[in-house]
């Protein structure tokens, strides 16, 4: 498709894609080709479709590399990109350049981007205040957040009639190093080294200009045996709900400690502590990790198990010459926190969790004229309540098959938009439907079917 792009112009192109189906606003890190050139020295930046500058920070590369000498370097930048479509930016030397923005504030302790200050616990690492600078609402609890706990878990392989972890805390990760690794108009971060015996737990915090989310980027190596770790966060109200990510919906759950599935976010809401009339909550988004607990006002993430693998009850241990373990060595993930006041409904919770696990796409294209757009969007849904669920061919080549469901439990209405033309269509709570959308006589036509795409 992105050779039908019209991307004709000085230097190269970027390509945007945004697999969603309503518009994408957020932050993209990108590493732009510019044939081993000084991005710095030769004087390159960023616009967008119609030649306006966008701002960026340069960041850490992946790559092991010094700037500039080697002429790599890694952007990130705030992007627009209309639903289940496309966007052109471009970079060359020479372009606009965006009016300069005042940096965030970084401590090795402290992050602060005008919305949300963090500040982390000097000898654990944790973080212990999460403040909204607008209303001095504080959202973490005293138990504090990003508590790297090790708990004993003598359980099987499948934990067989284990309600929950509750096995006494063996320890939590200490910290040994919090330094700043950025520090820019649009990100400021933190890396936090910390270790527990012989395993080590690095982290990237970050937070972002205009943004209320806390990125945390993980990477550990793990060594230790009958073991769970958990990743414990503690939200400051005392009559907490505990709401989890199901396929098509969500579900509330008991705070009571046991062990249950979540899906892409999980979220702990209730009354300010000391506040009863102000409802606070956090949501915690994963892109990959799917066990946790929820104790009180304590949501706790299931990062790994380490029992041995295939062991199953009523196995005597020992009787084998040797053991594999489960979950050792390196592995890396990423959360989001999102702290928010009042509903986790109107705090665009399911949204973000989808755009960690979807995340727009950046494809680098050289500058060519072509047939399409330098933006345009297949498919649009409106409304705060629908969710797109799936797009495709129907099974008989008849038009495509889209399905929408209401996502926050409270039905939903809205329009979509399809090749220009809008089709308006509304859902029951926690309803899912399925349409389909073909020319009849001419004219592109939305009709009800059920789920094996035969009308209803």
């Amino acid at each position: 498709m992105g050779a039908h792009v019209n991307t004709a112009g000085p230097g190269a192109a970027i390509l945007l894609f945004n697999p969603a189906g309503q518009k994408a606003t957020g932050y993209v890190e990108y590493e732009p080709w510019t044939e081993w050139e000084s991005w710095e020295g030769l004087g390159y930046s960023l616009v967008d479709e119609q030649g306006e500058a966008v701002p960026y920070q340069l960041v850490d590369t992946h790559e092991a590399l010094t700037r500039p000498a080697h002429g790599i370097v890694r952007l990130v930048f705030r992007a627009s990109v209309p639903a289940m479509g496309y966007r052109t930016y471009r970079f060359a030397p020479g372009l606009p350049v965006a009016a300069p923005l005042p940096d965030l504030t970084a401590t090795p302790t402290t992050l602060d981007n005008g919305r949300i200050q963090l500040r982390l616990d000097e000898h654990t690492g944790a973080i212990v205040s999460c403040l909204d600078t607008m209303t001095g609402t504080e959202f973490v609890g005293r138990r504090g957040w990003n508590v790297a706990q090790v708990l004993e878990d003598r359980s099987d392989t499948w934990s067989h009639r284990i309600p929950g972890f509750a096995g006494p805390i063996l320890g939590e990760f200490h910290l040994v190093e919090s330094r700043v690794a950025d520090l820019g108009p649009l990100q400021a971060s933190i890396v936090v080294d910390r270790v527990l015996g012989a395993s080590r737990w690095t982290q990237q915090i970050v937070v972002r200009r205009d943004s209320d989310a806390i990125l945390i980027r993980n990477w550990v190596n793990w060594d230790g045996q009958w073991q769970t770790v958990k990743l414990a966060f503690d939200v400051n109200t005392p009559a907490p709900e505990a709401t989890h990510d199901v396929a098509f919906g969500h579900c509330r759950r008991p705070c009571d400690g046991a062990e249950v599935p979540t899906q892409m976010w999980m979220d702990v809401s209730g009354p300010l502590i000391g506040e009863g009339a102000k409802q606070i909550g956090a949501a915690l988004l994963n892109d990959g990790k799917y066990g946790c607990d929820v104790n009180g006002s304590v949501m706790r993430l299931t990062i790994l198990r380490s029992p041995p693998y295939a062991y199953h009850e009523p196995h005597q241990f020992g009787v084998k010459a040797r053991y594999d373990w489960v979950d050792q060595g390196y592995q890396e993930f990423v959360l989001e926190v999102r702290p928010h006041l009042g509903d986790w409904r109107d705090a665009g919770i399911v949204e973000a969790a989808r755009a960690i696990n979807m995340p727009m796409l950046p494809v680098t294209m050289h500058a060519h004229s072509g047939d399409l757009p330098t933006q345009s969007s297949l498919l649009g849904v409106t409304g705060d309540d629908l969710e797109m669920t799936a797009l495709k061919p129907a099974e008989d080549g008849d038009g495509a098959v889209l399905r929408l469901a209401d996502r926050h439990g409270r039905g939903a209405s809205g329009t979509v938009r399809w090749m220009g033309v809008a089709f308006e269509v509304a859902l029951r709570p926690s309803e899912i439907a399925t349409y389909r959308i073909s020319r009849v006589d001419g004219e592109w036509r939305l009709t009800d079917t059920n789920m094996l795409e035969r009308p209803t």
